[in-house]
């Protein structure tokens, strides 16, 4: 089996404060989005993110809403994204 390699895309237009996340959620690609955070991304699409790891989670819900805002979230990430977040109160 292949392993899908984690990859996040940021939108051509420097100025937007959008970034995209395609693939697996983990691993390196958590430092890369953190990167595209501390970058400028405020608004982060990840509608074609396909699996993801604990820490990536962890790390999505302590950036949303404060730092961020996820669009096009998928209804299992989001499911994830509420348990952790009420866990974290």
């Amino acid at each position: 089996m292949d392993s899908i390699q984690p990859r996040l895309m940021i939108s051509p237009d420097g100025g937007s404060g959008r970034a995209r996340v395609i693939g697996s959620l983990s691993g390196e690609a958590v430092r890369i989005l953190l990167d595209a955070v501390e970058g400028g991304a405020t608004v982060l699409d990840v509608s074609e993110v396909d699996q993801a790891d604990d820490a990536a989670v962890r790390v999505l819900a302590e950036l949303w809403p404060g730092r961020c805002t996820l669009v096009d979230c998928p209804r299992w990430l989001e499911l994830w994204l509420d348990r952790v977040r009420q866990e974290m109160r």
